[in-house]
């Protein structure tokens, strides 16, 4: 079952890495204004997603990789907040119901929880 979870993170991770690259500015709009860089730090966090979508699979150091990659989803949490509160759809001049921006807020926990839990030894 871990390899399961394991699998559908790093597919996660791998696809929204990718997706910086392709579509760098439709990520760049849930970046707060106030940062400088926003460019850079949307290819920076897709290059962290598909690093951590590899790392995933490394036998060494999974203890640390699941620290650091909860780490990274508790960082990118407040552009997920900026989102929601400026209503900011997926797609660039779309719409969204501002209810599915904010119900997906929660959805951070599991992957927090998931990342720790896929760095834990199994007791067998």
């Amino acid at each position: 079952m871990k390899t399961f979870f394991r699998l559908l993170y790093s597919i996660i991770l791998f696809g929204a890495g990718i997706l910086h690259f392709i579509r760098e500015k439709s990520f760049r709009r849930i970046v707060p204004k106030v940062l400088p860089l926003r460019k850079t730090i949307v290819l920076i966090t897709g290059a962290f997603e598909i690093i951590f979508s590899l790392l995933l699979w490394m036998k060494k150091g999974q203890a640390v990789t699941s620290k650091l990659l909860a780490g990274f989803m508790i960082a990118v949490f407040p552009a997920n907040i900026y989102m929601a509160v400026k209503k900011i759809a997926f797609k660039p001049g779309g719409s969204i119901s501002p209810w599915l921006l904010w119900l997906r807020l929660p959805l951070q926990i599991p992957l927090v929880i998931g990342a720790l839990t896929l760095g834990k030894k199994n007791n067998k």
